[in-house]
C-alpha cells in the first residue's frame, strides 16, 4: 500500500487524517494504471468519481466549438484530481480529463466521497483546504494568461511544470500557456 501512503501523506499536509477515515479510505479506493490517452472524464459525462494521481500527469481540456479546437485548460500531477464541474452538482462536465503517459492514479466513488462528508467531520477541513489551494493555483495561473508576456509564462512551464515538456505536446502546451504553437517553438528553440 505504498501509493494509498502517498495519497494518505498529500491529505495529511492539508489537515490531519484521522485513523478512521484512513481506514475508511484503504477499504474504499481502488488503485488503476491506465495508458497513455485512457479519458477518465468526458465531456457531457457525470463526473463518478474523485483521482489521486500516484505517478503520470492528466489534462484537462475542452472542445472550442468557434476555432474547432481541443484547448488545454490545465494539468494535475501529484494530486486530488477534482472535476471542474459536475461532480456535486451531479451534472455533466463541462470538461474532459485525459492522462498523457501512463499513469497510475487512485480512485474515489462519489458515493465513498459523500459517506466522507457525513461520517468524517475533519473531511470537512480536509475538503475546503484541498479546493483553496487548488483556486489558488488557478487564479494565478489566470494571472499569469491575462497579464503576463509570453516568455513569462514559458518561464513559468519551465519552473513549474517543466516535465510536461516530455510527455505532453507543444500544441496541448501552447494552449495552455495562451499561446501559438510558433510561439513556444519560438521560445523553446530560440
Amino acid at each position: 500500500m505504498c501509493n494509498f501512503k502517498k495519497l494518505k501523506d498529500y491529505l495529511d499536509s492539508f489537515y490531519p487524517v484521522s485513523k478512521a477515515l484512513e481506514e475508511y479510505l484503504q477499504a474504499s479506493i481502488i488503485e488503476k494504471t491506465f495508458p497513455k490517452n485512457h479519458v477518465l472524464l468526458s465531456e457531457g459525462e457525470i463526473p463518478k468519481a474523485l483521482w489521486f494521481i500516484v505517478n503520470g500527469t492528466a489534462r484537462v481540456h475542452r472542445y472550442d466549438d468557434t476555432n474547432h479546437d481541443d484547448v488545454t485548460l490545465w494539468y494535475w500531477r501529484n494530486e486530488l484530481i477534482m472535476p471542474f464541474s459536475g461532480f456535486c452538482g451531479r451534472l455533466p462536465s463541462q470538461t474532459s480529463i485525459s492522462l498523457i503517459q501512463r499513469s497510475t492514479v487512485i480512485c474515489l466513488s462519489y458515493v465513498h466521497v459523500k459517506y466522507l462528508h457525513e461520517l468524517f467531520p475533519e473531511y470537512h477541513f480536509i475538503n475546503q483546504a484541498v479546493l483553496e489551494n487548488t483556486n489558488t493555483r488557478l487564479s494565478q495561473y489566470l494571472d499569469l494568461l491575462q497579464h503576463q508576456e509570453t516568455a513569462v509564462r514559458y518561464q513559468f512551464l519551465l519552473e513549474h511544470h517543466s516535465q510536461l515538456l516530455l510527455h505532453a505536446s507543444l500544441k496541448h502546451i501552447a494552449s495552455f500557456l495562451g499561446m501559438s504553437i510558433s510561439t513556444i517553438k519560438h521560445l523553446r528553440y530560440g
